[in-house]
C-alpha cells in the first residue's frame, strides 16, 4: 500500500494507544502504592515531537518520491531492531 495511505492509521493507532497507555497509568499511580506514575514531561515532549513531526511529515510526503519513503521506513524499522538485538543480547 502507499506510505500516503498507511501513515494515517499508523498515526492515529499510535496516538491511541498512547492515550490509553498514559490513563491506565494514571488511574494505577491512584489506586496503588509505589512509584508506578508516568513520566509526564518526558511523555509531553515525545507527544509534542510527534505532533510537529506528523505536521511536517504530511506537508513533505507529497513532494517525495514513494521509493525513498519505503526505502527510509525499511531502513529505520531494520536499525530500531538492531537496537533492540543488541540491548536484548547485553
Amino acid at each position: 500500500m502507499p506510505v500516503a495511505r498507511v501513515a494515517p492509521a499508523a498515526l492515529a493507532s499510535t496516538f491511541a494507544t498512547s492515550v490509553v497507555g498514559a490513563a491506565t497509568y494514571a488511574l494505577l499511580a491512584l489506586t496503588h502504592s509505589g512509584d508506578i506514575a508516568a513520566d509526564w514531561a518526558l511523555g509531553l515532549s515525545c507527544g509534542a515531537g510527534g505532533l510537529i513531526g506528523g505536521y511536517l511529515g504530511a506537508h513533505l510526503q507529497p513532494r517525495l518520491p514513494e521509493t525513498f519513503l519505503r526505502l527510509l521506513l525499511g531502513t529505520l524499522a531494520a536499525a530500531l531492531g538492531a537496537v533492540y538485538a543488541i540491548n536484548a543480547m547485553r
